[in-house]
Parts: C-alpha cells; structure tokens; sequence
C-alpha cells in the first residue's frame, strides 16, 4: 500500500513568512514581558496570533480563488470563498473590537502584536529562497 503526497497547500516562502510572523510576535511579547508588564506582553502576544492568523485565512482564500489547473477553475464556487474573505474581515474587526470594549487586551499593545505581520512578511521574504520551484522553470 502507497502513501497518496500531495502537494503542500502553500509554499516554502509564505510558510516562512507564517512562521516569521509568529516568531516576531513571540519576540516582541518576550520584549513587552521585559519592558512593560505581563498584560501588555499578553496583549502583544494576542495581536500576534490575530495577526498570523489573518495571514493564515488571507493566504487559504487566495490559494482557493487562484487554482493551478482550468478544471479547478470552473469546478469552484468564487462566490463561497468571497463570502469566506468578507466574513474574514468582519471577525476580525468585531473580534479586536471584542477584545478591547471587554477589557481582555490592551489598545496600544495590541497594536504593536499586529506590527508582527509586516516585520514577519519581511523577515521570511528575506530568507526564503528565491529561486523558481523546478516546475516552473523552462
């Protein structure tokens, strides 16, 4: 009996920025923990995870919306999967509004948990590799 591989769902380079979000996000709550207090650094940590898992949900709806092959294309419902990103959108800004109006998490901190994302796009771009899959090449 053969194990069936499939092709991961995203590539080495956004899987790097995934982890370089989270990794920045845990740095900079190990710093907030160090500078200021333990709610702060909580509140830091959380924007993290909202932060990693906004990339996580935008980068499965472009994944579904963008398909490798024509019978992928015609085979999916574009309108599920707009509905999937407006309700994205609608968690997170209810679920940070959530948050805050009950106390759980800290404006300013929360703020500098969500700066993880473009330090941590940046950071796994950086190091990912930059040459094109085998497939793709001529």
């Amino acid at each position: 009996m053969t194990a069936s591989t499939s092709p991961p769902l995203f590539d080495a380079r956004l899987r790097r920025c995934l982890a370089g979000v989270a990794i920045a996000g845990g740095v900079m709550a190990v710093g907030a923990l160090a500078v200021a207090d333990a709610w702060s650094a909580f509140s830091v940590a959380v924007g993290a995870v909202v932060a990693t898992g906004n990339l996580w949900v935008l980068a499965r709806v472009v994944h579904a919306l963008l398909p490798r092959s024509a019978e992928g294309a015609r085979a999916q419902s574009r309108a599920g999967w707009a509905l999937v990103a407006a309700l994205k959108m609608v968690g997170l800004v209810g679920g940070v509004w959530l948050l805050m109006r009950h106390g759980v998490v800290a404006p300013v901190p929360l703020m500098f948990g969500f700066g993880a994302l473009p330090i941590g796009i940046a950071i796994g771009s950086l190091v990912s590799d930059r040459s094109a899959p085998e497939a793709d090449r001529p």
